[in-house]
Protein backbone atom coordinates (compact mmCIF):
# COMPACT_ATOMS: atom_id res chain seq x y z
CA UNK A 1 0.00 0.00 0.00
CA UNK A 2 1.07 3.19 -1.21
CA UNK A 3 1.35 6.62 1.53
CA UNK A 4 0.54 9.82 0.83
CA UNK A 5 3.65 12.12 1.02
CA UNK A 6 2.23 15.68 1.38
CA UNK A 7 -1.02 17.18 -1.02
CA UNK A 8 -0.24 18.33 -4.00
CA UNK A 9 -1.65 21.96 -3.67
CA UNK A 10 0.69 22.21 -0.25
CA UNK A 11 3.71 20.79 -1.53
CA UNK A 12 3.07 23.21 -4.51
CA UNK A 13 2.84 26.31 -2.79
CA UNK A 14 5.58 25.69 -0.21
CA UNK A 15 7.90 24.45 -3.48
CA UNK A 16 7.34 27.86 -5.79
CA UNK A 17 8.51 30.05 -3.32
CA UNK A 18 11.93 28.45 -2.85
CA UNK A 19 13.05 27.91 -6.38
CA UNK A 20 13.34 29.71 -9.40
CA UNK A 21 10.49 30.69 -11.78
CA UNK A 22 11.45 27.76 -14.42
CA UNK A 23 11.56 25.21 -11.39
CA UNK A 24 8.30 26.13 -10.46
CA UNK A 25 5.50 23.34 -10.14
CA UNK A 26 2.23 23.76 -12.61
CA UNK A 27 -0.80 24.99 -11.22
CA UNK A 28 -3.01 22.46 -10.33
CA UNK A 29 -3.46 18.70 -11.51
CA UNK A 30 -6.96 17.49 -12.76
CA UNK A 31 -6.93 13.86 -12.27
CA UNK A 32 -5.47 10.55 -10.60
CA UNK A 33 -2.30 9.46 -12.35
CA UNK A 34 1.19 10.41 -13.20
CA UNK A 35 1.84 14.12 -13.94
CA UNK A 36 5.05 15.99 -15.41
CA UNK A 37 4.95 19.11 -13.16
CA UNK A 38 8.79 19.98 -13.37
CA UNK A 39 10.50 19.93 -17.38
CA UNK A 40 13.45 22.30 -17.84
CA UNK A 41 16.24 20.58 -19.46
CA UNK A 42 18.14 18.21 -18.37
CA UNK A 43 16.21 17.39 -15.50
CA UNK A 44 12.10 16.27 -15.16
CA UNK A 45 9.97 15.73 -12.26
CA UNK A 46 6.93 13.92 -12.21
CA UNK A 47 4.77 13.31 -9.47
CA UNK A 48 2.11 9.91 -8.96
CA UNK A 49 -1.32 11.48 -7.25
CA UNK A 50 -4.56 9.94 -6.26
CA UNK A 51 -7.62 12.02 -4.83
CA UNK A 52 -4.90 15.04 -5.08
CA UNK A 53 -2.67 13.51 -2.56
CA UNK A 54 1.20 13.25 -3.66
CA UNK A 55 2.02 9.35 -3.09
CA UNK A 56 6.12 9.47 -4.99
CA UNK A 57 8.07 12.29 -6.64
CA UNK A 58 10.63 10.82 -9.31
CA UNK A 59 12.96 13.38 -10.09
CA UNK A 60 15.08 12.57 -13.29
CA UNK A 61 18.18 14.09 -14.53
CA UNK A 62 20.20 13.36 -18.16
CA UNK A 63 23.20 14.70 -16.03
CA UNK A 64 24.96 13.53 -12.74
CA UNK A 65 25.91 16.88 -11.98
CA UNK A 66 23.40 19.58 -12.17
CA UNK A 67 22.57 22.87 -10.03
CA UNK A 68 18.64 22.12 -11.07
CA UNK A 69 18.77 19.34 -9.16
CA UNK A 70 20.39 20.57 -5.88
CA UNK A 71 17.60 23.38 -6.43
CA UNK A 72 15.08 21.20 -6.72
CA UNK A 73 15.77 19.02 -3.72
CA UNK A 74 16.75 21.58 -1.31
CA UNK A 75 13.22 22.70 -1.64
CA UNK A 76 11.47 19.27 -2.05
CA UNK A 77 12.84 18.70 1.73
CA UNK A 78 12.19 21.75 3.10
CA UNK A 79 8.56 21.37 1.97
CA UNK A 80 8.18 18.03 3.20
CA UNK A 81 10.06 18.59 6.46
CA UNK A 82 12.79 15.98 6.02
CA UNK A 83 16.43 17.94 5.60
CA UNK A 84 18.86 15.52 6.45
CA UNK A 85 22.87 15.30 5.24
CA UNK A 86 21.55 11.53 5.10
CA UNK A 87 20.02 12.42 1.82
CA UNK A 88 23.07 14.34 0.49
CA UNK A 89 25.50 12.23 1.07
CA UNK A 90 23.14 9.36 -0.63
CA UNK A 91 23.22 11.14 -3.22
CA UNK A 92 27.30 11.70 -3.42
CA UNK A 93 27.77 8.00 -2.99
CA UNK A 94 25.30 7.28 -6.12
CA UNK A 95 26.74 9.68 -8.40
CA UNK A 96 30.58 9.52 -7.43
CA UNK A 97 30.31 5.08 -7.66
CA UNK A 98 27.37 4.75 -9.94
CA UNK A 99 24.76 2.92 -8.05
CA UNK A 100 21.97 3.13 -6.12
CA UNK A 101 21.39 4.35 -2.31
CA UNK A 102 19.13 4.55 -0.29
CA UNK A 103 18.55 7.10 2.57
CA UNK A 104 15.36 7.80 4.99
CA UNK A 105 14.61 10.18 7.55
CA UNK A 106 10.97 11.43 9.21
CA UNK A 107 9.13 8.53 7.54
CA UNK A 108 10.66 9.84 3.85
CA UNK A 109 12.62 7.12 2.09
CA UNK A 110 14.70 8.59 -1.26
CA UNK A 111 16.33 6.47 -3.87
CA UNK A 112 19.10 7.46 -5.86
CA UNK A 113 20.00 5.74 -8.71
CA UNK A 114 22.71 6.80 -10.20
CA UNK A 115 23.50 3.84 -13.01
CA UNK A 116 24.06 4.41 -17.00
CA UNK A 117 25.48 8.29 -15.91
CA UNK A 118 21.81 9.34 -15.41
CA UNK A 119 20.34 10.24 -11.86
CA UNK A 120 16.82 8.56 -11.11
CA UNK A 121 15.73 9.73 -7.60
CA UNK A 122 11.93 8.23 -6.19
CA UNK A 123 10.89 9.82 -2.99
CA UNK A 124 7.74 7.90 -1.12
CA UNK A 125 6.97 7.60 2.68
CA UNK A 126 7.46 4.89 4.71
CA UNK A 127 5.23 4.22 7.54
Amino acid sequence: MTKTLVNYQTLKNSFNQEVSTQLQMVDSLSKNGKFLVIQTDPITVEVEVTTNNIETITIKSKLLNTPLYDEIFIALEKSLNCSSVKFYNAYKSAIKNGTVVTAENNNIKVVHDARNGQLNVKITKEN
